[in-house]
């Protein structure tokens, strides 16, 4: 199992790049998310990877791997700074029956 730490990384990217940098991204085995998100005023990132390590500073060094192997520089990770709620998703209220008649 991968650590105890995560942190969001928040990637500025070309649009025309998109594509091909998430792949990349969300190949790394410590990314467990790869999205893409509309900038905003004041905010220009719009890639994000959830990264899970063993502690902050081996955050950062698959956070510095990332960009060594796309060439984004643009960066910044994110920690928890408060969890108020951590559960599991629930998808289905009953148990359901896979057989068939």
């Amino acid at each position: 199992m991968i650590g105890c730490t995560n942190a969001m990384g928040v990637w500025k990217v070309p649009e025309n790049r998109i594509q091909k940098i998430g792949r990349i991204m969300a190949s790394f085995r410590e990314v467990s998310h790869c999205y893409e998100r509309a900038t905003h005023p004041g905010w220009k990132y719009n890639l994000y990877t959830m990264i899970h390590a063993s502690s902050k500073e081996e955050c950062e060094r698959v956070a510095r791997r990332i960009s060594q192997k796309t060439g984004i520089r643009e960066y910044e990770l994110l920690y928890t700074s408060q969890e108020f709620k951590k559960t599991s998703p629930i998808y289905f209220e009953e148990e359901v029956s896979l057989e068939t008649d």
